[in-house]
Parts: structure tokens; C-alpha cells; sequence
């Protein structure tokens, strides 16, 4: 069984690919998320790292989080996987489906440690990737691009959503930045996250949400 750990943004990407990692026998010994180390938000979607920190512990899954910013994220990822390494972890689990230029890179930065990244996302055809993620978990929309309607932030990522990114020549998946989610509910959490209160923010690239309170709740059958 393989030691691992897996890139975390506490969205729908990251998400799947862990199952799917677990699935195939891989055993995660951590998740890693990177906090801005200016906003002290998550660097990847700028969610309250408790949120993140809530998820993990749904789990059952410990969540390391390394501070950086765009200029030292290199610098502390290498730092971060010679601790890994040094543990006996000797995988990487990450949500990547096409994006080759970012695999590349993340091959080649683990390969220096003798790791290996694995991409349990990689080349699905992207509707039956969607198809499978929103059957399997509830995903709700944390921060949109600027060119998108602004109607769908803090909504489930369902197939009005999917028909509304085709229709405007937009990936589906998300993958190049139009949206960024967070799971709510999955197999894999004990539990489920409502969202009950957050306030929108904007710059002049996106409109994300600011969530600072949330209840953990059974699952419904």
C-alpha cells in the first residue's frame, strides 16, 4: 500500500481524486493546503482555512497547512516535501484532469524527492468526470470568473450550472479557473457542511465568497 499525501483546496477536484486514490488501494497519510501568508486565506480559493480544517476532520484525514504566497509557494512546497519524504511518504494525489504544463511541473518537483504525483483525474472525458462528481458528492460554487453570472455563486454545481458553461464556451470542469467549489457532503466526510452565512467579494478578476459560519449536520439518507 502506498504512503501518500494529497494537494487539498477543499474542492470538487481534490475531492474526487482522493476517493479514486483510496479506491485503487493508496493509503493518505496528510492533506496539504497552502495558506496566503498575507490574507491567511486558503492560497487556491481563498476559503478560512477553519473551513478547510472542518472538512479534514469530517475525513478523518489530518490537513497540514504551509504559509506562502505566490513568490515563496516553490520554495515552501520543496520544503514541505523533504519533511514528506523523510516520513516515508512517497506519493502525491492530485486533482489534475488536462492541464499538461501543471502536471509536468508537479512531476518534476516530487521526482527530485524520489516521490511520485499521481493523477487519478487525468484525461477522464470531462462529462463523465462532471457526471460522477455531482452524483457522488454536493459541491457548492465559492468564487466565479468576472465574465460569468454572478446568479450562480453559492449554488451546487448541478446540470444548469454544466449547460450554462457549455452554452458559453466555458470548461465545464473549471480547470483553467472560471469556478472554484467546496464539498459540502461526500462518502468520504462523516458528515455533512451547511453553509449558513457568507458575504461576497470581489476584485477585478472574481467574485468569491467569504464564508465565516457553517453547522456540521448528519447526512441525510
Amino acid at each position: 500500500m502506498s504512503h501518500a499525501f494529497a494537494m487539498w483546496s477543499g474542492g470538487k477536484d481534490s475531492h474526487f481524486a482522493l476517493f479514486r486514490a483510496m479506491q485503487a488501494g493508496m493509503k493518505p497519510e496528510v492533506l496539504l493546503t497552502f495558506i496566503d501568508a498575507e490574507t491567511d486565506l486558503v492560497l487556491s480559493h481563498r476559503l478560512t482555512p477553519e473551513l478547510i480544517e472542518e472538512q479534514a476532520r469530517l475525513i478523518g484525514i489530518p490537513l497540514l497547512k504551509v504559509r506562502a504566497d505566490y513568490q515563496t509557494y516553490e520554495r515552501e512546497l520543496r520544503n514541505t516535501l523533504f519533511d514528506l519524504r523523510s516520513d516515508g511518504i512517497t506519493r502525491g494525489i492530485f486533482g489534475d484532469i488536462h492541464l499538461r504544463e501543471h502536471r509536468d511541473w508537479f512531476e518534476e518537483r516530487l521526482s527530485e524527492y524520489a516521490m511520485r504525483a499521481v493523477f487519478p483525474l487525468w484525461n477522464i472525458p470531462t462529462n463523465l468526470l462532471i457526471k460522477q462528481q455531482m452524483e457522488l458528492m454536493r459541491s457548492v460554487i465559492v468564487q466565479i470568473d468576472r465574465k460569468m453570472s454572478e446568479s450562480y455563486l453559492g449554488k451546487d454545481v448541478n446540470t444548469e450550472f454544466i449547460e450554462y458553461l457549455l452554452e458559453n464556451g466555458m470548461d465545464p470542469s473549471g480547470e483553467s479557473g472560471e469556478y472554484h467549489t467546496f464539498v459540502c457532503r461526500s462518502p468520504l466526510m462523516k458528515k455533512q457542511i451547511v453553509l449558513t452565512h457568507a458575504e461576497r467579494r470581489a476584485t477585478p478578476e472574481v467574485i468569491g465568497l467569504e464564508i465565516d459560519f457553517w453547522k456540521v449536520e448528519k447526512t441525510s439518507s
